[in-house]
């Protein structure tokens, strides 16, 4: 199968001095632009920017899509104003999680969707039940993330309104581009046409030399949004593409915040009877070598696993997300043969943008 490039390919490919790259959903993406660890502790100074165009983005249209969308998602997205959004799981016939994203409404029947995963056939044929057209829209916009304590001041220096709360999406006019800016992730995101994206990133570019604006590799994008504590299905979990696959539930995965049970959606019968809830949380090893999918005892007795595990220059020792098969212990515990302390999640948040909250509307 051969690669896409994004958009901003060539500005990457300019950057990319050590020649870096990895598949991302079928794109071409840096994996970094130079040492991992100095990128992600640069978003937590300045600002960082990242190349985010090959997220999945699914756009939904029709005069039934809000009962569409309110049954195929765990959360009642018809509920949302334009312009706002919710993270949602959604799931198959038996409950289990086949993946996970933001919704975003659009419009008065328009609704999208923004995941890391690609289930874009199983959702197109949900869709034809109701006589809704699902559309990929993947490529049809270029998109950047701007994470960082400086990442709004960078953008009003660079002329954009950047008054937005988050879990928001707004369309701009900003110098005679059309552009899109959405709080959806850890950080900003800024979408744009793909004929319009190399002007948008030499724009960001010039604005953010005085803010120490630096682009960032997708390895440093993952553990800035592990240590936010963003679980993503197929990096942190394996998703239930099978459509009767019993696991995993959103209680075995310590999601079940992202669920609504009074709410009527589907495999919400396989929900209610999966058992009791896990509890999601973090877990730092005394180690630097991450230890992934890992059972976790307290005093002799097994209380839960990890999931994912990367090391976090940061907090300077591996991390993993991990689920307790009750609440999770306050003392510590062991990752098979290491010392690991159980914590909440976030493990460590990016600082908030700096001006944020003189910047924020009262409401979406």
């Amino acid at each position: 199968m051969s690669l896409l490039a994004t958009p901003f390919h060539a500005r990457a490919a300019e950057a990319n001095r050590l020649n870096d790259w990895q598949n991302r959903g079928g794109f071409t993406l840096a994996t970094s632009y130079g040492p991992v660890e100095e990128e992600a502790v640069a978003a937590r100074f300045g600002a960082i920017v990242a190349d985010i165009s090959w997220h999945r983005r699914v756009a939904a249209t029709g005069m039934h899509v809000r009962d569409f969308a309110s049954r195929l998602f765990t959360r009642n997205v018809a509920a949302l104003e334009e312009g706002a959004g919710t993270d949602v799981l959604w799931l198959n016939d038996a409950g289990a999680v086949r993946g996970a994203g933001t919704v975003v409404r659009t419009g008065e029947d328009a609704f999208l969707l923004d995941s890391t995963l690609d289930d874009t056939d199983w959702i197109s044929g949900a869709a034809r039940l109701y006589d809704v057209k699902v559309e990929d829209v993947t490529a049809a916009q270029g998109g950047l993330a701007l994470i960082g304590p400086a990442a709004l001041k960078l953008l009003q220096a660079a002329g954009v309104d950047a008054s937005l709360p988050p879990m928001a999406m707004r369309k701009l006019r900003w110098r005679g581009l059309d552009v899109t800016l959405s709080r959806l992730g850890v950080g900003f995101e800024l979408w744009c046409e793909p004929d319009a994206a190399l002007v948008v990133w030499d724009r960001l570019m010039a604005a953010g030399k005085r803010f120490a604006l630096r682009p960032v590799g997708q390895a440093a994008l993952d553990i800035l949004e592990f240590e936010s504590g963003l679980m993503r299905p197929g990096r942190d979990y394996r998703p239930a593409l099978d459509g009767f696959a019993p696991q995993p539930s959103p209680q075995s995965l310590g999601l079940s915040g992202l669920v609504d049970r009074k709410h009527v959606f589907n495999g919400r019968a396989g929900v209610l009877a999966a058992g009791p809830d896990a509890s999601l949380a973090g877990v730092l090893l005394d180690s630097e070598k991450p230890s992934p999918d890992t059972v976790l005892t307290h005093q002799g007795r097994v209380v839960g696993r990890t999931l994912s595990s990367l090391f976090s220059p940061a907090l300077h020792c591996a991390i993993a997300f991990a689920v307790f098969s009750g609440a999770w212990p306050a003392s510590e515990v062991m990752a098979g043969s290491t010392h690991a302390r159980p914590a909440g999640l976030p493990f460590l948040p990016i600082p908030a943008p700096i001006g944020a909250t003189e910047a924020m509307p009262a409401a979406v």
